[in-house]
This record gives structure tokens, C-alpha cells and sequence, in this order.
């Protein structure tokens, strides 16, 4: 799996360097990255809406087979599968696309973030093993350096260990130099960590509004959806759950990577009200039958 985020942030490197190029704030580069993705995936958040909308029908046939068939789990389970197949679905259908694909977007951000000269600037391995070697013998800064995050310091400390850095070339040392003075956002410092930093850097922010904002998203898209009324007992707080966990992951790894998610989940919202007036239930049934109205009398004899 780190393969897959390493090849995907790589390739999400060149998209910020772009928009970081363009510009010159990773804030705002972030921002423009995230619209990008998200409308570039946008097709599949419609294909997902289908999907769900089919499997809400097809959730009410199989209350239906579940009655007729209560007493015979067997004929039950053969006549679900024949459901499935004759509706060209699978049970299993818009997992990726609603699970699986943000997981794997969100590692290739990871990627991107935290290992920005290999990634973002693509920078040789070997100099920036290096470099890493060097500055971590240099005082005063080996101590507060650490490990997993020996990039984004090397990218924060430039002004300081610049000397040092011999092993780059003078374009890759301006771009470290235009990369190190772009992590301002809002007064933020987003190469730093939440936890890593005194209360007073405000950093804590990030953490927070990643977990109201995810909330207002999901309370946005059930509100439309209606599957709200769904959720039954531990289920219903579920999400919470998930939703603080991410605010602590949020805690501990660097500002621009909560920012990501920040700007996901109100972009989410926005697409969630977008599908809802495009792509709601009632539009796709109207559409399906429509179309299936117009190939009956087309294969009329």
C-alpha cells in the first residue's frame, strides 16, 4: 500500500507544484488540488448516486422475497442472487467508489505532503538521504528533528541549514527556498504538526473545524439522501466515531494534510447539493423509466 501512495503522490506532486507554482501558497494550492480531484471525480460521485438509488429499489424487492421466502433461507438466498444479476447490480456495488477510492486519494495526499522534496519536487532519493544524514549531525537542529517527517523539517529549517545542503543544485534550491516560503495560510503554518506546536500557534484549529466540518457534510448529504432514518442503534454513532478518530489523526500529522480534508468535506457538501437537484432519486427513476418506455415502443411489433 505504501507503493500505491508513494506512485500516487508522486503524481499528485506535479498537480501542487503546479497550482503551488501558480500560486505561490500551498494553502491555496491545496485548495485548487482538491477542486481538481474532486471535479475529475466527479463522474463517479453521479455513477455512486445511481448506484444507490438501485439499491434502495432493490432493498424494498428484497424485503418483498424476504416475506415470501421466510421460512426457506435457501430459495431466499437463489432468488436475491437472481435479483442481483437480473438488475445488472452487486451487492457489493459502489464500495469502491464511496470507501475504498477516498482511502486511496487521501494516501496519495498524505504523500505528497509529507514527502514534498521526493514527491512535490522530485528531487533525487539519494540527495535527500544526504541531506538527511548531514543536518541530522549539525546542533541545535538534530535534536528537534523528526523521524517520519525529515522532508517537511528539511523544507521549514531551509533559512537555517541552507549552508549545508551542498548536494542540490541551485534550481533545486530555489525551489525548496519558493516551497519554504509558501506554508503560510491564514496565519498558519501548515508544515507544522497540531501536536508538535504550543496552543498559542492556533494550529488546534485545523483539527477542529476537519471534525465540525465532516459532521455538517454528513448531516448535508443524509438530509438529502434520507438515510438518516436507516441507521439503528450503534450504527447511528458511527460515524462520530470515525469522524473524532480522524480529527486525532488530523492532531498529529501536518496542517496541510487536515486542510485537505477540510476543504473534501465542504466540497462534499456542495456536490451533495448539486446531485441532489441533478441527480435525486426521483429524476433517475423518471429518467430509467423513460428510457425503458422508449425501448418497449421502439421493439414493438
Amino acid at each position: 500500500m505504501g507503493l500505491i501512495f508513494d506512485i500516487l503522490g508522486s503524481i499528485f506532486g506535479y498537480i501542487l507544484w503546479f497550482f503551488f507554482d501558480l500560486v505561490n501558497n500551498y494553502g491555496l494550492a491545496i485548495t485548487l488540488f482538491t477542486v481538481t480531484i474532486n471535479i475529475a471525480m466527479f463522474p463517479l460521485a453521479i455513477s455512486r448516486q445511481k448506484s444507490m438509488t438501485k439499491n434502495s429499489k432493490l432493498a424494498l424487492k428484497q424485503q418483498e422475497l424476504k416475506k415470501k421466502y421466510e421460512k426457506n433461507p435457501k430459495k431466499y438466498n437463489e432468488e436475491v442472487s437472481k435479483l442481483y444479476e437480473k438488475e445488472g447490480m452487486s451487492p457489493l456495488s459502489g464500495c469502491f467508489s464511496a470507501m475504498i477510492l477516498p482511502l486511496i486519494l487521501w494516501g496519495g495526499v498524505i504523500g505528497a505532503v509529507t514527502k514534498p522534496l521526493q514527491n512535490t519536487l522530485h528531487i533525487s532519493a539519494e540527495k535527500i538521504v544526504s541531506a538527511n544524514s548531514i543536518i541530522q549531525t549539525i546542533p541545535g537542529i538534530s535534536s528537534t528533528y523528526i523521524p517520519g517527517y525529515e522532508q517537511l523539517q528539511l523544507v521549514k529549517l531551509f533559512s537555517d541549514i541552507k549552508p549545508y545542503l551542498t548536494m542540490f543544485s541551485e534550481s533545486e534550491l530555489q525551489d525548496i527556498s519558493q516551497f519554504n516560503s509558501g506554508f503560510k495560510f491564514m496565519g498558519l503554518n501548515l508544515l507544522d504538526r497540531p501536536n508538535a506546536v504550543p496552543f498559542s500557534d492556533m494550529l488546534w484549529i485545523v483539527p477542529l473545524v476537519c471534525f465540525l466540518s465532516s459532521i455538517l457534510s454528513m448531516y448535508i448529504t443524509q438530509k438529502f439522501s434520507g438515510s438518516t432514518s436507516n441507521m439503528q442503534g450503534c450504527t447511528k454513532y458511527m460515524p462520530y466515531v470515525m469522524f473524532i478518530f480522524t480529527a486525532y489523526i488530523a492532531y498529529t500529522i501536518p496542517a496541510a494534510v487536515g486542510l485537505y480534508w477540510i476543504v473534501n468535506s465542504l466540497i462534499n457538501m456542495l456536490q451533495s447539493l448539486i446531485l441532489n437537484i441533478y441527480y435525486n432519486t426521483y429524476t433517475i427513476n423518471a429518467k430509467e423509466e423513460a428510457k425503458r418506455f422508449e425501448y418497449l415502443k421502439n421493439n414493438e411489433i
